[in-house]
């Protein structure tokens, strides 16, 4: 679907109209309910929140070829931009009370969540569908071995490091059961760079990509204000390194030490000759065929890059009270610390030996099993029940 001014708005998370102007706009366009949704997406979380749904569209269009889906949104402003990025149906439910009409009318066979919001749980008291967490990545922060889990009948989890990470952490948990192993389907969805994207003269590229500044300090993984301008610079002081620069949709919207840093970066790269990239892309996907290393913090975006084989720094963080997971490829990479900020190219280069790029290539195999979108499509329609063609349009 072509780009709006309301779609790229929406999918940086930011707002371009209230809650009343998209729900006038919603009724003007109308909508026509379709007959049968064996499958509903739920959505409970505002539009700053768009880009954990957005990296499921493809993959929940490909299940639409196979059964019926539709979105359930609860803000007006998410129901509208979802409209622009999908051709899924896209149900507007702001009450409980539409809730209740959606799910008697409809009688779904699966429910899917991508993240925790806590609204998930008006839908979870319906009892005849199958519930499936998702989830938006697959990372080793802590938000990943929630004891939510355990409210959903099926957690999609990408390979045997989600699973062990979930034995590991909650208590009369059945991994067995609760988790189905489905690979990341994300990852073989092919993606073109932008067409503004500018050529470069340097020798390398790498993506900086750090991540949100988190919602409490138990999840303030991110480095923009701890090490990101000095890792710009010392990058930009070598030469060699053309950058693209990624902040999280989030960055900034709490803390003003984040938001400076964006600023700063993206003055710095403006200014400065070699190609140099602010990204505000909707997906992060043709980066990994663009970049030649990556430069991250503990997040989605650094298991993701572990299928290029190319080289990882991770960051770590400065927040005592942000846990590192023990077990995965935390415990065996060298995080980079803040008062090794300005060694990131050293940091870099060590990250691009042999022994390094052997370890996070098998790193790869533990995080992500085989499985592509079908995989995914195949499993959803396992849990709805349906064996046959004949089913499936009845």
């Amino acid at each position: 679907m072509a780009s709006s001014p309301l779609r790229i708005a929406m999918d940086r998370g930011r707002s371009v109209i209230d809650s009343r102007t998209a729900l006038r706009e919603l009724k003007r366009r109308g909508s026509s309910r379709p007959e049968r949704i064996a499958v509903f997406v739920y959505f409970g979380s505002g539009e700053q929140y768009l880009y954990q749904i957005r990296d499921w569209l493809a993959p929940l269009s490909a299940l639409a070829e196979r059964l019926p889906v539709a979105i359930i949104a609860r803000d007006p402003r998410v129901a509208l931009a979802l409209t622009e990025m999908t051709a899924l149906p896209v149900m507007l439910a702001r009450w409980l009370a539409d809730i209740d009409g959606l799910m008697n009318t409809y009688l779904p066979d699966v429910v899917l969540y991508v993240n925790q919001n806590v609204s998930n749980f008006d839908v979870l008291a319906y009892a005849r569908p199958q519930h499936v967490f998702l989830s938006h990545g697959e990372s080793d922060k802590v938000y990943m071995v929630s004891n939510q889990a355990k409210a959903y009948d099926v957690t999609f989890v990408a390979g045997q490091a989600a699973v062990d990470r979930y034995r590991a952490a909650l208590h009369d948990f059945d991994t067995d059961s609760k988790l189905r192993v489905i690979g990341r389907p994300q990852l073989h969805i092919p993606e073109s760079p932008p067409p503004d994207l500018p050529p470069t003269d340097r020798a390398r590229t790498v993506v900086y990509a750090p991540t949100t500044e988190g919602s409490a300090p138990p999840m303030e993984y991110g480095s923009l204000a701890s090490h990101g301008v000095d890792m710009v610079q010392a990058l930009l002081a070598d030469g060699n390194y053309r950058i693209i620069f990624r902040p999280h949709p989030q960055a900034g919207r709490r803390q003003n030490s984040h938001a400076s840093a964006v600023r700063k970066i993206a003055d710095l790269l403006t200014g400065a000759a070699g190609g140099h990239y602010v990204d505000s892309t909707p997906r992060f996907g043709w980066q990994r065929e663009v970049a030649d290393a990556l430069v991250c913090d503990i997040s989605a975006v650094a298991v993701d890059w572990l299928t290029t084989g190319k080289p990882l720094v991770v960051t770590r963080p400065v927040q005592p009270l942000a846990p590192i997971l023990s077990g995965g490829m935390l415990a065996a990479l060298p995080l980079l610390s803040v008062e090794r900020s300005t060694a990131i190219v050293e940091a870099l280069e060590r990250a691009g030996s042999t022994e390094e790029l052997d370890q996070l290539r098998s790193w790869a195999h533990y995080y992500f099993a085989d499985g592509d979108v079908g995989t995914f499509v195949d499993a959803v329609i396992e849990l709805a029940g349906i064996t046959g063609p004949e089913e499936m349009e009845a």
